[in-house]
């Protein structure tokens, strides 16, 4: 799939002007992660792209995108890809004892990256959606 300028234009207007700003959220940047969102949601249960407010892969596509920009970059794409890899983690502490897990502990460490943002939880309902099976189009 070719990321055009239009579909660019669409993702930066779908989330309320969140990754609008073209300074600091170049079209390199947001192209280059559509375009992987296109593979991760290139399977038949999430069909065909259209610019269209009720198109499944469009918002399973922005939502990928979206995750993977803020998990990646954070704020501010300035300051590069951060390295660490962040997973969810639940604490609890009493006294002067503590303790610290991965929430939830059987999740698959790519999908516990995924969830780490509210966009990527938008995206990971979506994956389980688009796997369930035979959709009337």
């Amino acid at each position: 799939m070719d990321i055009t300028p239009a579909i660019i234009t669409d993702f930066r207007g779908y989330f309320n002007g969140a990754f609008s700003d073209a300074q600091k959220w170049t079209d390199d940047v947001v192209s280059d992660l559509l375009c992987q969102a296109d593979s991760e949601t290139g399977g038949s249960g999430w069909g065909a792209f259209e610019l269209d407010c009720h198109n499944f892969k469009r918002k399973g596509m922005y939502y990928f995108a979206a995750a993977w920009l803020s998990f990646l970059y954070g704020k501010d794409p300035a300051n590069g890809i951060d390295l660490i890899a962040r997973l969810n983690v639940q604490s609890k502490q009493i006294g002067d004892e503590s303790v610290a897990y991965r929430v939830p502990a059987m999740m698959e460490v790519n999908n516990d990256a995924l969830t780490y943002t509210s966009y990527g939880q938008a995206f990971y309902r979506l994956r389980k959606r688009a796997g369930m099976g035979a959709r009337v189009i």
